[in-house]
């Protein structure tokens, strides 16, 4: 009969002017138990914790500096005094109070709340920190790895997001195709967030913070290359359609389907409006056909761009209200509004489509 393999959570011990001995690994490993509870319902592979400890060359004084990934964030707590134990367990302490914040925070977004990934984290089986920690230089040695790292768990997320947003000024007749770089695009976010993580603010989560970044990147290079095109366009210059432009744009309109999974509400209407439609079907079943959602993004080509960065970031991505406010630049409250709209123009089309 075969045993279930639990799995561990990783993590690894970077030490300076002090030797991180048998008895002080063990001493660490009881206190960072402390945090396992908090962690059970993140994938083990998406989390990782760093342990810095460092001796004070010049006087008696110890530092404890804890960095936690999780998926979509950074934690870190750092802690000083003439005890290296009881630095690193105030360390620990002020980890828990960021670690237990984190944790209300995201039991109101939709990560936690679709089913499908509800069940997934049900399933996990309680997981603990590995016994002993990496091998000496193994795993994060700074700050920079951490972060290089969530980088890397996000590329490919950040990548797709781009390239829809390009796919979208494309189709919408803003730019022409390839006139923007995706992947260069998602290297400068990088980049930008590797040379000063400090101008990460205070509110926003590490994901957030890249989102906005990849977004503000997108604005500064469009602009960029409005500014260098000739304001006159040869009319026997072809203009490619928007099912051309999917293709030289990189955009698969197969890929980001699939993490389509927002269901959709009814706006506030009046009650004529909260009959229902016999011949409507119902929108959260809807929702997940392929080739209605492909029809739709097409059809958001058509939209105001602010509606196009809404249905973006709100529907595809999953962000909530405050979040896509805080990558957009705009209160939440103007935010909701274009959510709104964004409803009705998709109940809209599943009308349409019903009709037909």
């Amino acid at each position: 009969m075969s045993t279930a393999v639990v799995p561990t959570l990783s993590w690894n011990l970077v030490t300076r002017n002090l030797h991180g001995h048998p008895l002080l690994r063990k001493k660490l490993r009881q206190k960072i138990a402390k945090l396992e509870r908090h962690l059970v319902r993140f994938p083990p592979d998406a989390v990782h914790l760093q342990l810095s400890l460092e001796r004070n060359a010049n006087k008696d004084l110890y530092t404890a500096a804890l960095t936690l990934r999780v998926p979509s964030n950074i934690l870190r707590s750092e802690k000083s005094g003439p005890d290296l134990i009881q630095a690193f367990d105030l360390a620990v302490k002020a980890l828990l109070r960021e670690l237990t914040g984190l944790k209300a925070k995201l039991r109101r977004e939709s990560f936690w709340k679709r089913k499908a990934r509800r069940d997934q984290l049900h399933e996990l089986k309680s997981a603990g920190f590995a016994p002993e920690p990496q091998a000496e230089g193994e795993g994060p040695q700074s700050f920079a790895d951490v972060l290089r790292a969530l980088l890397q768990q996000h590329y490919s997320r950040l990548l797709r997001y781009v390239r829809r947003s390009l796919w979208h000024e494309t189709a919408a007749g803003e730019l022409p195709p390839n006139a923007i770089d995706a992947r260069a695009v998602v290297d400068e976010v990088a980049r930008q967030a590797l040379a000063a993580p400090e101008k990460k603010p205070d509110k926003f989560s590490y994901l957030v913070w890249l989102f906005t970044l990849a977004r503000r990147e997108i604005v500064r290079r469009r602009r960029a290359w409005q500014a260098q095109a000739t304001q006159v366009t040869s009319l026997d210059t072809p203009q490619p359609l928007a099912e051309q432009a999917e293709a030289a744009a990189g955009y698969d309109p197969e890929q980001p389907l699939d993490i389509i999974e927002q269901q959709l509400q009814p706006p506030i209407a009046e009650a004529k409006d909260l009959l229902p439609d016999q011949r409507t079907p119902n929108p959260a079943e809807v929702v997940a056909d392929r080739e209605l959602l492909a029809q739709t993004r097409k059809l958001a080509a058509t939209w105001p761009r602010a509606e196009r960065e809404v249905f973006e970031l709100y529907f595809v991505e999953g962000f909530e209200p405050e979040e896509v406010a805080m990558i957009l630049g705009r209160s939440t409250k103007a935010v909701q509004d274009l959510i709104q709209s964004v409803h009705r123009r998709l109940r809209e089309a599943v009308t349409e489509q019903a009709l037909v």
